[in-house]
């Protein structure tokens, strides 16, 4: 049988969802199961983890397997590209590291979500999509600086538990102010799905902070389909106004994706760009989601992340119930 991975959101069917987050919802609750009994998963980071790292380990061992942990530390620097002249800083080819673990592991989840300066490398996953070419076993998208699969799943069924059905239902995807620049992975994997869904998206952010086109305009086309809407605007007024989902989360901008320092400059005037009691006040009192870690009162004031409409942590929780879905399905 062919292996298959998980990688994007993108390369999901609205059935494909339902049905991955239909089964999360079934074991959300259960007690620990048997299911992957002798199973072993490697999960690969090569930048910080919490959530991610935790609740894959968590969702591996109450279904009967375990996790092999692996940090940047624990790696050597691997080269992603084709008939390369090994001669530089990187110490072995990802086709030899994916070909070792393949008789090791069952699955390998990929965290590689490095900044290199070029918004055209970056896009194109490199590191993660050698290691699903040449790995025999399933790979797993745990996040790159393109896209965050396992977030944007838990999102959708956080939403699903607050407001059932979703087709129509008003989502803001708001830009909020970070000192640093962030991954646009869990953007562009959200609005995916959303659309998907067929909800009605508002994607806010100030001018010169835009998504990457390609998602964006694969977005709207997705959104028109499932009976939804997929609109952009540089208000942050107009885009809370009347919304029933405020999504808080800052991205750095492809246009600025090689001059960190020029963003950061920029951003220096863009300090009212975060969600606050008065903003919160204008929409159709809506639920507050943020994917963690975040900047508390940079991108968001503590009373409303810890106010009574925040589902913060509803999200995280969500995020082992979604990986034993995902993980059942990989490998049961």
């Amino acid at each position: 049988m062919s292996k298959r991975d998980f990688l994007s959101t993108a390369d999901l069917t609205r059935a494909e969802v339902d049905d991955l987050l239909d089964l999360a919802s079934r074991v959300k609750g259960k007690k620990p199961g048997q299911v992957l009994h002798g199973k072993t998963l490697g999960l690969l980071f090569f930048q910080p983890s919490l959530r991610t790292r935790v609740s894959f380990e968590v969702a591996m061992v109450q279904l009967g397997g375990h996790c092999i942990n692996l940090s940047n530390d624990d790696l050597y620097e691997l080269e992603p590209q084709e008939q390369a002249v090994m001669d530089g800083p990187a110490e072995e080819h990802v086709k030899d590291a994916a070909r070792t673990l393949s008789r090791y592991v069952d699955a390998l989840g990929i965290r590689a979500a490095a900044r290199s300066g070029d918004w055209a490398r970056d896009r194109q996953e490199l590191l993660l999509r050698s290691y699903a070419r040449y790995a025999s076993v399933p790979v797993i998208n745990l996040e790159t600086s393109f896209g965050h699969p396992c977030q944007a799943l838990a999102d959708l069924m956080t939403m699903r538990e607050q407001l059932v059905s979703l087709r129509g239902r008003k989502l803001t995807l708001m830009w909020c102010n970070h000192p640093e620049p962030k991954s646009l992975g869990p953007t562009h994997s959200l609005l995916q799905v959303a659309a998907l869904a067929g909800m009605d998206i508002t994607l806010a952010h100030p001018l010169g902070f835009e998504v990457d086109d390609e998602v964006l305009q694969k977005g709207k086309a997705t959104a028109q389909d499932a009976g939804g809407a997929l609109r952009v605007v540089n208000d942050r007024e107009a885009a809370a106004r009347g919304a029933e989902i405020v999504y808080a989360r800052s991205w750095g901008a492809p246009k600025y994706w090689s001059d960190a320092e020029r963003e950061a400059v920029v951003k220096r005037s863009l300090q009212d760009w975060r969600v606050d009691e008065a903003l919160m006040a204008t929409t159709k009192n809506a639920l507050l989601m943020h994917p963690l870690p975040v900047r508390r009162n940079v991108a968001a004031t503590d009373a409303v992340l810890d106010g009574v409409q925040s589902v913060i942590y509803e999200q995280a929780a969500n995020r082992a119930h979604v990986q034993k879905a995902l993980l059942m399905q990989l490998l049961k």
